[in-house]
């Protein structure tokens, strides 16, 4: 059994980097959704987070990321 459940953030700036950064330094496994590969979505997977990527509107990316979380937390800065 697992000591954490998986947590889903989406998000890979601002508040989003910050929990994401947190919770893997505490072994917590998170699936963060962001909206393109770029820098940010390969420090998410160097800091052991599991990448999804598309937008909060693209139903098939919500839908992957969406699968199995216990916890999900949405993160904006705007």
């Amino acid at each position: 059994m697992a000591d954490h459940d998986l947590v889903l953030v989406t998000g890979a700036g601002g508040m989003g980097r910050l929990v994401t950064e947190r919770l893997r330094t505490q072994n917590v496994p998170v699936r963060v959704l962001i909206r393109r590969e770029d820098d940010r979505a390969a420090e998410m997977r160097a800091w052991g987070a599991e990448v999804v990527t598309g937008g909060t509107s693209n139903v098939t990316a919500i839908a992957q990321a969406g699968s199995e979380p216990a916890s999900a937390t949405e993160m904006s800065t705007r």
